[in-house]
């Protein structure tokens, strides 16, 4: 090789190695992908202190800085403004994951009702743009409500028993978008079924047998800022004591509902027939019970029952809240509460619905063995349990006097004979109220009469 051409060479290696080493050398920082911004939850208001949470994400070169600003009008407030710097220029990688968590309190910020934007922003420690970084922006349009709904009661005095229910007829502002009343920590929600009075609303709601004798009990409306109104209902509260029973239970007892419940119970739970019972009783009544919480999570805005639920047949056998004590062989092992009403008729007898409603589950359901669930609309169901046949589906409507099966011994039922449960708002309540022309009258007709509301039929 001539020594022209070696030159030659060495000059193209030299300069290979000037254009290629830095080029590799400096190509991580020059990564293209923006952070990821991942909202906690969607922000759509401005209400009073509204929590924003963010999570900012570069798996690349890492976060240099993140910026949160308001913007209304010509107003221009910075939320957030951080720098993030490695330990030198040349790290290779920044921090991945930035957790911003703010609490914007729109008073304190002198801001206007009325639309707004929250931006949002964030770069990257990339060589990309002239040594700025890529940068993410997110745009978050906003409306600015600090004025809390108007709420006024039209319900006069509510009598009120423990383990029943009252009705609150009420108005609330057309911003309103949660209302209900609360009962000491339940909340049972509204209804507005009046679509020629939009601001007309009614919410059932329930004081169960397990509440204090002096839960507090109000009125609440909320609109999609977070801003809340509270009001005072006038309610008379009728103390009972209940009923409390010792069931001695034997061998045969126990074998015979250990026999049934098998195929269910947990390995670890079979190791006797008692341990079997203490299962079903215990810890199945209460996944029975959440079950029974998520069926009737949805409920029709409308009544589509009218007047006084049917009374199913039978004789009475058990009632509403009985505290049970089972003991063996001497001892106390389990208790319970029975949470409706016992009937025996014939045996195989039909069941049919005490009322109007939508089928919200037919078949299986643990302790209550084969059941039916109808929705009645705004917050009430009907729990029919131990039939022994099912005879409609889930979604289905059923008339009132419509069978729905037939009476059983299935679940936690030696017996032929109907358990039948009245709900409102998720809380098991006394059946007997329901199906009392009196006390229909005396405290849901006469609620609407005091509001000069008609009855909230469906629309047609």
């Amino acid at each position: 090789m001539s020594m022209a051409r070696s030159l030659t060479l060495a000059v193209l290696l030299v300069l290979a190695a000037v254009i290629i080493l830095p080029l590799v050398f400096f190509w991580p920082y020059l990564e293209g992908q923006a952070p990821v911004i991942e909202l906690g939850a969607p922000l759509t208001h401005l209400g009073r202190q509204t929590p924003l949470r963010l999570a900012i994400k570069d798996e690349q070169t890492g976060l240099s800085m993140v910026k949160v600003v308001l913007v209304q009008g010509t107003k221009e407030i910075s939320l957030l403004d951080k720098k993030f710097t490695g330990a030198s220029i040349w790290d290779r990688k920044g921090e991945g994951l930035a957790e911003v968590s703010l609490d914007i309190k729109a008073p304190e910020l002198n801001l206007a009702q009325g639309p707004a934007t929250v931006i949002i922003e964030a770069r990257d420690r990339s060589f990309r743009g002239f040594f700025h970084g890529n940068l993410s922006r997110l745009e978050l349009p906003v409306v600015v409500a600090t004025v809390p709904p108007r709420l006024s009661v039209l319900s006069r005095t509510i009598h009120l028993n423990r383990g029943g229910v009252g009705l609150a007829v009420y108005r609330a502002t057309e911003n309103t978008t949660l209302h209900g009343v609360q009962v000491g920590g339940r909340t049972f929600r509204g209804f507005s079924p009046w679509p020629q009075d939009p601001q007309a609303r009614l919410c059932y709601f329930a004081y169960g047998d397990d509440e204090p004798q002096n839960a507090p009990i109000k009125l609440f409306a909320q609109d999609a800022a977070g801003n809340q109104a509270t009001a005072s209902l006038t309610v008379r509260l009728k103390w009972r004591e209940f009923k409390s029973d010792k069931l001695n239970i034997g061998d045969e007892f126990l074998n015979a509902i250990s026999g049934r419940f098998a195929g269910e119970a947990p390995a670890e739970r079979q190791h006797s027939p008692l341990d079997t019972f203490l299962w079903v009783n215990e810890d199945l009544r209460r996944i029975n019970h959440q079950k029974i919480t998520e069926i009737l999570a949805k409920s029709d805005t409308y009544q589509l029952w009218q007047g006084t639920f049917q009374r199913p047949l039978g004789k009475p056998m058990a009632g509403f809240a009985d505290r049970r004590t089972y003991s063996y062989k001497g001892k106390d092992v389990s208790a319970s509460v029975h949470l409706g009403a016992d009937l025996a008729d014939l045996a195989a007898s039909p069941i049919k619905a005490v009322a109007a409603g939508t089928v919200l589950h037919a078949g299986p359901l643990g302790i209550y063995g084969n059941a039916v669930i109808l929705d009645h609309g705004q917050g009430v169901a009907t729990l029919y349990g131990h039939m022994s046949e099912v005879s409609v589906q889930p979604g289905q409507s059923v008339a009132v006097d419509q069978e729905l099966g037939r009476s059983g011994a299935t679940g936690l039922a030696l017996g032929d004979h109907l358990h039948f449960s009245v709900l409102v708002g998720g809380v098991f309540v006394n059946p007997t109220e329901w199906w009392d022309p009196h006390w229909i009258q005396d405290n849901v007709e006469l609620r609407f009469q005091e509001a000069n509301l008609p009855w909230p039929r469906p629309v047609k």
